[in-house]
């Protein structure tokens, strides 16, 4: 048996479909499992024990038509391997190109498929109406494999950065996001570090640089850290505080007391999978209005609604 996974991005999709990969090998043991993934996410597919192999997407080097001779190679190649099923969980078409290019015999693809990326499936997983993790996991109900939900099997590999070996009981906290309208006020981490003088924190992520002070208490790894590093970091942490983003999903993966502030965006539909995952939002008229920019008098205030002294209490609850 040979199976092909077709989920490039995001980091944090990525992660919910992970228990689709141990689900498989539950079910075909000895089965070529394979999972495409775009270049700059690869790590954390790396050695997992589920999967036989990644074969890696370079999307941004093939934004370029003089690509075109490349992209067919590799096409070519995926054919070659004579998939006998294709997964697309991605749902677009560049997922829908890949799963046309490995010609399997059975080709399954997400009912909820944009861009015309149905054309390229011959059967069909009814996931409208879900989450992200129950969208990706009715798929192994459509191939009537039992399904584990919090299967992830992700595994920390990578060395704890020296600057953390003699930093132990630390809170993580993650405040980026590609979206302005997931971020929580910067201002806000520091006055929650500051009324948590009896706590360490380390700040990882990357996007603008924002001044936090703590000293001794906080260890700044903003933009020094790999994928895999990443997980190792996250995996140590006493907790987590993290907007909306891959790091989240990561957190409630690995089983990490995890808490996720959500406004712009429908934590029903996006909220990482995890036994210790809390969410914590603030209802408004327009939320979740899952746009990019606020268009209110008042910018996202569903983010800045949300109040350190709450955060505060909502961590030292979860981290116990």
């Amino acid at each position: 048996m040979k199976i092909l996974i077709i989920k490039p991005s995001a980091l944090g999709d990525i992660v919910q479909a992970l228990p689709v990969l141990t689900g498989l090998r539950r079910r075909w043991p000895a089965a070529q499992i394979d999972w495409i993934v775009n270049d700059s996410l690869q790590e954390i597919l790396d050695g997992h024990p589920a999967l036989t192999k990644t074969i890696l997407y370079p999307r941004k080097r093939w934004n370029c038509p003089s690509r075109i001779p490349e992209m067919w190679r590799w096409g070519r190649s995926l054919r070659e391997e004579r998939y006998d099923i294709t997964i697309d969980l991605q749902g677009l078409m560049r997922s829908a190109l890949m799963t046309w290019a490995a010609a399997s015999p059975r080709r399954i693809g997400l009912s909820s498929a944009r861009e015309g990326a149905r054309a390229s499936y011959n059967e069909f997983i009814a996931d409208t109406a879900l989450s992200a993790a129950e969208r990706y996991l009715t798929c192994l109900e459509h191939l009537d494999i039992p399904v584990q939900p919090l299967d992830f099997q992700l595994i920390a590999r990578a060395p704890l950065p020296d600057a953390l070996n003699d930093f132990p009981s630390y809170i993580v906290l993650h405040p980026y996001s590609r979206w302005r309208t997931k971020l929580w006020p910067w201002r806000y981490y520091q006055e929650l570090i500051d009324s948590m003088p009896e706590h360490r924190f380390v700040v990882v992520g990357e996007g603008p640089w924002f001044p936090l002070d703590a000293p001794g208490r906080l260890i700044d790894l903003r933009g020094k850290l790999s994928l895999s590093t990443l997980v190792t970091v996250l995996n140590r942490a006493l907790g987590v505080l993290s907007t909306d983003s891959g790091p989240a999903h990561i957190a409630g993966a690995l089983g990490r007391p995890t808490l996720v502030l959500f406004g712009a965006t429908d934590w029903r539909k996006t909220k990482p999978s995890g036994s210790r995952v809390r969410v914590h939002t603030h209802a408004l008229f327009c939320s979740p209005c899952l746009k990019r920019t606020c268009w209110r008098d008042t910018p996202v205030e569903c983010m800045s609604l949300l109040m350190p002294q709450k955060i505060r209490m909502l961590l030292i609850q979860l981290a116990s």
